[in-house]
């Protein structure tokens, strides 16, 4: 079954949920999309079946997050962060005021454990995290270093190193 997504460059192609380990690839489960069956959150909810209720960290990006989900996964002691896409549970007044922040200012909103945050580099970057806090780190950048809220900081690193490994030596 091909699925069709015409923000992509390869629009045909295969829709695989993965959920690997971030350090070394290795693959702990995947489902492939059938056309048919669970919705969104129930394909995250079927492929976390294994490691529901053990206090994992996932880290996934805006396609799959969304505070509702979170709040399910969080109730089954399994922590998220990532990317979040603006309707997906993002308060109003949320989104408002991201939309006024300059360069790297930040403002965010808490719902219980949940924390939705919202950080202006060249466009603006919403995420959603139960693991971390709002806080803020320095990261080296070539031009010098920038604040940068700790888990879009903790977010590039895990995704940046899954996809290093995935990468041949060539493209390396």
């Amino acid at each position: 079954m091909r699925t069709y997504n015409p923000g992509k460059l390869t629009e045909y192609g295969l829709l695989v949920p993965v959920v690997s380990e971030s350090t070394s690839g290795y693959i702990g489960n995947l489902e492939i999309y059938s056309g048919k069956g669970n919705k969104l959150q129930g394909t995250i909810v079927s492929i976390l079946e294994p490691y529901l209720d053990q206090n994992y960290h996932v880290y996934q990006d805006n396609y799959y997050n969304s505070v509702v989900t979170a709040e399910y996964l969080l109730s089954r002691k399994v922590h998220v962060c990532g990317t979040i896409r603006v309707n997906r549970g993002l308060p109003p007044d949320l989104k408002e005021e991201s939309q006024s922040l300059k360069r790297g200012e930040t403002t965010f909103r808490r719902k219980g454990d949940i924390l939705l945050q919202s950080w202006r580099d060249t466009c603006v970057v919403n995420m959603i995290s139960t693991v971390h806090n709002s806080s803020m780190v320095d990261v080296q950048r070539r031009h010098g270093q920038v604040k940068k809220p700790i888990c879009i900081s903790q977010y590039n690193i895990v995704t940046c190193c899954a996809m290093e490994d995935n990468l041949s030596p060539r493209q390396r």
